[in-house]
């Protein structure tokens, strides 16, 4: 049934005919998890209803702070299914962009008609006698003060209404429920103190002493747009920040063409070897851009790096520059210290101080699912901790009946696409097209991935609890479904493609190959216009690969490479 090794727990699922009976599936938000599991189910004939609380599509990039871009590109971003056509020059969108991309998607497969606006979904009960899923939603949910909405008054007079579904999907997303900690002192503070959730834009800290606190993506991005206004600025971070990767290179190309396929073949134990010499040939190329202060950049990104000792194979990563371009250029102090308030200031426990004014804490989301507490809190309970679930995906109690996308979280990669392959799992799954193994073998499965995930990321792994390897992570689902490509048939019959596998961006098409619902000749047409990573890096990582396989040939398990 499965088959255990370093990377976690293989398991290739039993193919059966498909069922003609189509089961209604509700489907809980209206972000981008929800809009590209509909149209999986769709496509397999299923029916869908979607409720979600805002007026628009789109989640989380909907209610953010006003200059969002995102941090993975428009390549990496991207479904398999659908293309904006510009993948020989991928950008990284803004939040309106990608906004749009999401729209044009929504309209192309017709999935409006099954969404509803300001609705709230209030409770989810199981029916013992039916079977079913008994779903209350109250319209009329009402939307104020969110960045890209118009204001839409509440309306408190209208009714709930009860539905039946066969199945739940939860697409809620990972960013509704704030986490602001009490910080020690707080009492004290008489400035402002607000969470990155309430946070718009940077003009509103114009003058003031400000500390951010917390070195994430979204607190780099923050820091680094509030230092261009703030009289001074500094963040604060808890331990090791994120291994630091920067959005563009000095060479002006997106940085994640290089995660790619050649890169994260290798074996976790060369990870951070490679890494360091990554780092130090970046270093060195900086020193011949002609810009100054991206030349500074990037040389500070390397030495942050290799100081805390860090990779992307071991380490939650920060896909942007944001906080390191503030140090760099205006001054932006950087604390690892635990610390205290005052009236007026910060103290940190190496005796050093931050007189400030506002404090913006990035301090993360917490996942909450109140729909569920009346009913079935130990739904709402497992739902916090996505390594519960099979391939922290699906509910392993109802595992045909409920399931949660999103919540898996890449250290480098984009949610987007592996909630694609999480959606084709469930799909053919509720489709009877695969087989699940028995709960038990699903709650072993589910155990020992989650062992890999915390031995592979550590502590980031108890913090982040959907954090995964990116690649590993949508390979195993691949290979559940049937749809991993098959690599050496291409090495030999198409080496052209092959060669774009391995050493371009590292996106869904591959799994469009062969197997399910294939579309090869529409990968084949992307994968051409999709452009290579750069060749000192994919050399670098490429020596590492070949004398891994060496070294697995001469029987070094350690070393074996990831399916390669």
């Amino acid at each position: 049934m499965g088959n255990k090794s370093s990377k976690g727990y293989d398991v290739e699922l039993k193919h059966c005919p498909p069922n003609p009976i189509k089961k209604h599936v509700c489907i809980i938000g209206g972000g981008s998890s929800a809009l590209i599991l509909m149209k999986e189910l769709l496509s397999l004939g299923h029916t869908v209803e979607c409720f979600e609380r805002l007026p628009r599509i789109g989640g989380v990039y909907v209610k953010s702070y006003q200059n969002t871009i995102l941090t993975t590109s428009s390549l990496m971003t991207a479904w398999s299914d659908f293309s904006d056509g510009q993948e020989k020059d991928p950008k990284f969108w803004t939040a309106e962009e990608y906004l749009v991309y999401l729209e044009a998607f929504a309209k192309k497969y017709d999935l409006y008609k099954y969404i509803n606006f300001l609705h709230d979904v209030r409770t989810v009960r199981k029916c013992n006698i039916s079977g079913k899923w008994i779903v209350t939603v109250k319209g009329g949910y009402g939307c104020k003060d969110i960045e890209r909405c118009e204001d839409v008054p509440a309306d408190p007079d209208a009714p709930c209404v009860t539905k039946t579904f066969d199945a739940v999907c939860v697409c809620a997303g990972t960013h509704n429920y704030s986490s602001l900690p009490n910080f020690p002192g707080q009492e004290r503070f008489k400035g402002e103190l607000v969470h990155s959730e309430h946070y718009h834009k940077p003009e509103d800290y114009a003058g003031k002493r400000v500390l951010i606190i917390g070195g994430g993506e979204s607190g780099s991005d923050i820091t680094n747009e509030i230092s261009k206004f703030a009289a001074k600025t500094a963040v604060v971070i808890r331990g090791l920040h994120g291994h630091i990767i920067p959005r563009i290179q000095g060479n002006g190309r997106v940085t994640d063409l290089n995660t790619n396929r050649c890169r994260y073949s290798n074996p976790f134990i060369f990870g951070d070897a490679i890494g360091y010499v990554n780092q130090i040939a970046k270093k060195f190329v900086a020193n011949f851009l002609d810009d100054k202060d991206l030349k500074n950049v990037l040389k500070k990104i390397s030495d942050l790096n290799m100081h805390q000792k860090t990779s992307a194979f071991s380490k939650t990563g920060c896909k942007n520059e944001g906080f390191v371009t503030a140090m760099v250029t205006r001054g932006t102090e950087l604390h690892r210290d635990s610390f205290e308030l005052f009236e007026n200031k910060v103290v940190f426990a190496d005796g050093s101080e931050f007189e400030c004014d506002a404090i913006v804490a990035c301090t993360g989301f917490r996942n909450v699912f109140p729909f569920f507490d009346e009913y079935h809190p130990e739904i709402a309970y497992a739902g916090m901790n996505p390594r519960t679930h099979f391939k922290q995906s699906i509910y392993i109690e109802y595992p045909t009946e409920v399931a949660f996308f999103g919540f898996a979280r890449p250290a480098f990669g984009s949610v987007p696409p592996t909630v694609e392959m999480q959606s084709r799992l469930f799909s053919l799954v509720l489709n009877g097209e695969l087989e699940l193994p028995s709960k038990e073998t699903m709650r072993y499965i589910a155990s020992e991935d989650q062992k890999n995930w915390e031995t592979r990321f550590g502590y980031d792994a108890k913090r982040v609890k959907g954090l995964v390897d990116f690649q590993l992570y949508c390979d195993g689902i691949a290979k559940t479904i049937g749809v991993f490509p098959p690599l050496s048939k291409l090495f030999l019959e198409k080496p052209h493609l092959w060669w774009k596998i391995m050493f371009g961006p590292f996106t869904m098409h591959q799994y469009r190959l062969v197997g399910p619902y294939a579309d090869p000749k529409r990968a084949e047409e992307v994968y051409n216009r999709q452009p290579l990573g750069d060749f000192l890096e994919s050399a670098i990582t490429a020596s590492f690969l070949v004398t891994a396989k060496v070294l697995s040939f001469l029987g070094f398990e350690r070393f074996t490479p990831n399916d390669f």
